[in-house]
């Protein structure tokens, strides 16, 4: 029985031997490659190296400073956005609203935007209280049209008031109705 077993030993020696000859070969081919490519490497290398000419990639100063400029200028005139004061004008706006509580002017402001879309609607704190004016009129004929509209939906107390209006205002357009999703 012992001699058996040493002969099934010895055959697991032997079998281990190949497999162990089998992967420190395919490994020896590797590393072979490997140092094929390592050898190429440096053949390119030392070609290239003698070839190499830095001062092709050193550009004047003065071009670079050109050019950086150039990239400068279009990014800045890219960003350019020109903001004009608004020109204010003595002139009228109908009054629609004196009250202490901003709450209820905003509402009040709410209410004009969605009945009078085309026209400015503005909310002026004046401590302790919020005037809600409407309209930019450089003659007090001029309000007296919306006037009778502001009264004619509802807004009795209105009345025209001397203000600072803004000159030339840009139309008013009207706002899109939010879509809500069901």
């Amino acid at each position: 029985m012992m001699h058996g077993f040493q002969n099934i030993l010895r055959n697991k020696t032997i079998v281990y031997s190949i497999f162990l000859l089998f992967v420190a070969g395919c490994g020896t081919s590797k590393r072979i490659e490997k140092e094929k490519s390592d050898e190429e490497l440096k053949e390119f290398l030392a070609k290239y190296e003698k070839t190499f000419d830095p001062s092709v990639y050193n550009p004047d100063v003065e071009s670079i400073k050109v050019e950086e400029q150039q990239v400068h200028d279009a990014i800045e005139s890219a960003n350019a956005v020109e903001i004009a004061v608004p020109e204010t004008i003595p002139g009228f706006r109908i009054q629609v609203l004196f009250t202490p509580e901003i709450e209820e002017a905003t509402q009040i402001r709410d209410s004009l935007n969605a009945s009078l879309p085309e026209e400015w609607v503005y909310v002026v704190f004046d401590s302790p209280y919020y005037k809600v004016r409407i309209g930019n009129f450089a003659e007090r004929y001029e309000a007296q049209a919306l006037l009778r509209r502001i009264i004619a939906i509802g807004f009795n107390e209105a009345w025209i008031v001397p203000d600072k209006i803004v000159k030339n205002p840009p139309p008013r357009t009207p706002e899109l109705p939010e879509i809500q999703s069901p």
